[in-house]
C-alpha cells in the first residue's frame, strides 16, 4: 500500500483508487477508461524502452525447453490418456477473478489484464470452468454425464520463486480434470477418478524411458486437506499462522497444534486414533488405502506410497483427499512432479453441493530439464 499512497502523493488525486474501485463504476465504464488511458501510455513507448523491457522482464523471457521435447512429453501423455477423455486446447485467458474466487489463492500471482481477463495460471482450474460448462450443457440430455478433461498448456505465474526450486515465471504442465456428481455413495466418482489420475502419472513415468527419461525413488503421498481445515476451525491454530508457516520450509502442522500423531505413515490402517476432531479424515484416508492404494502397490512395487498427516500446503485450493507424486533423478535430486485432488470450484461454478471433482497436473517443463538422463549424466 505504501507504492499506492506514493502514487497518489504524485499524482495529487487521494480519491482516486476508490473512485475507480467503487460499484457505481460498471465494468464497462472501468474497462474503456483504462484503455484510453494505456492507448495514451503506450504511445511514448520507443523501441529502446521495448529491447530494455524485453531484456529486463522475467515473464517475456524464453524458455530454456527445447519445444520437440515438449511435443515428445506432450504425445506421450495424449497416448496414455482413457479414450474418454477429451483433449481440449485452452485459452490463454480466463474469467478475470477466477483463480481468486475458485482457489482464494493470492490474486497478486495470477497476471490480470484490463479486458476483464486474466492470464492462466492454472490449466487444471481453466479445465474445472470448462467442466462446468460441459457438465450444465449436458445436463438437461444426460441424467449425470461425467466430463473428462487434459490438456497441455503454458501458463504464467507472478510470485518470485526460489533459485533452487528449478521453477520458471512461465512454464508447460499437463493438466487432468473429472468432473461428475456423485450419487453412489462416499465420494466413488473420486477415488475412482483419482485412482485414474495417478495410473497416468505413474504410466508416464515408466514410459518416459523411451524418451531418454530416468526417475528413481518414486513416491506418492496421499493427505486429507480436511486435517488443517478442521485444526483452524477449532482454534487449534489460525489460518495465516498456516499460510505464514508454509512459506517458511520448516512449518509442521501437528507439532504447531500440539497433536501427537505421525507426519508420515506408510499404512493408514496404523494411524494411532489419538486426536478425536480428525476421525472422519484418518478414516477416510484409511478407506482411500483399501479402495485404490493397496492395488496401486500391488501393480507399481517399486513406487512408495505413503500419508502425509501433516500437510498445509494446498489450504484453500483442495477440498478433501490430495496428493502428491514426487521422484528423484540420476544426479540425485529430488523434485515433486504431480499434484492434484478433491476440488470444489464445480460446486461453486454450478451451485451444487453434489458436484465433484478431481483436478490434477503434471510439471512437464521441469520434467524435460531435470530428468533428461543424457543431461544428467553429462
Amino acid at each position: 500500500m505504501k507504492g499506492v499512497e506514493r502514487i497518489l502523493v504524485t499524482i495529487g488525486m487521494g480519491d482516486i483508487v476508490g473512485a475507480l474501485s467503487s460499484e457505481n463504476l460498471n465494468w464497462a465504464d472501468f474497462h474503456t477508461l483504462l484503455l484510453h488511458i494505456l492507448e495514451k501510455k503506450i504511445g511514448h513507448i520507443s523501441s529502446a524502452e521495448i529491447m530494455r523491457n524485453y531484456t529486463k522482464n522475467r515473464f517475456s523471457i524464453v524458455g530454456d525447453i527445447a519445444p520437440r521435447d515438449l511435443v515428445e512429453i506432450d504425445r506421450m501423455f495424449f497416448g496414455i490418456l482413457p479414450g474418454y477423455f477429451s483433449a481440449v486446447e485452452l485459452s490463454p485467458v480466463n474469467p478475470i477473478g477466477a483463480n481468486a474466487t475458485l482457489t482464494t489463492l493470492d490474486p497478486k500471482v495470477v497476471l490480470s489484464t484490463i479486458r476483464n481477463v486474466e492470464v492462466v495460471g492454472d490449466p487444471s482450474m481453466a479445465l474445472a470452468i470448462e467442466c462446468a460448462y460441459r457438465r450444465r450443457s449436458k445436463s438437461s440430455s444426460q441424467e449425470n454425464p461425467e466430463v473428462h478433461l487434459a490438456t497441455s498448456h503454458r501458463v504464467l505465474r507472478l510470485q518470485n520463486f526460489p533459485k533452487d526450486s528449478e521453477l520458471t515465471p512461465h512454464f508447460r504442465a499437463f493438466a487432468l480434470t473429472s468432473s461428475a456428481r456423485d450419487t453412489t455413495g462416499f465420494n466413488k466418482f473420486e477415488l475412482t477418478s483419482l485412482l485414474v489420475h495417478l495410473e497416468i502419472w505413474l504410466n508416464f513415468l515408466m514410459q518416459s524411458a523411451s524418451l531418454g527419461y530416468g526417475t528413481r525413488n518414486i513416491s506418492v503421498a496421499l493427505s486429507h486437506i480436511g486435517i488443517v481445515e478442521e485444526l483452524i476451525s477449532e482454534g487449534r491454530i489460525s489460518r495465516e499462522e498456516v499460510v505464514r508457516g508454509g512459506k517458511g520450509g520448516t512449518f509442521n502442522l501437528l507439532s504447531a497444534c500440539s497433536i501427537d500423531l505421525p507426519n508420515q505413515i506408510d499404512h493408514a490402517g496404523e494411524i494411532p486414533d489419538k486426536y478425536s476432531g480428525l476421525e472422519t479424515y484418518i478414516r477416510e484416508l484409511q478407506f482411500t488405502e483399501r479402495q485404490i492404494i493397496d492395488s496401486l502397490r500391488s501393480k507399481y512395487p517399486h513406487v512408495h506410497f505413503y500419508f502425509d498427516l501433516a500437510r498445509s500446503s494446498g489450504l484453500g485450493y483442495y477440498s478433501g483427499l490430495c496428493y502428491r507424486l514426487a521422484a528423484q533423478n540420476v544426479a540425485g535430486g529430488r523434485y515433486p512432479l504431480a499434484g492434484g485432488g478433491a476440488c470444489d470450484w464445480t460446486k461453486k461454478l454450478l451451485n451444487n453441493g453434489k458436484e465433484h471433482l478431481i483436478a490434477g497436473g503434471f510439471g512437464t517443463e521441469l520434467f524435460s530439464r531435470l530428468f533428461k538422463e543424457t543431461q544428467q549424466s553429462l
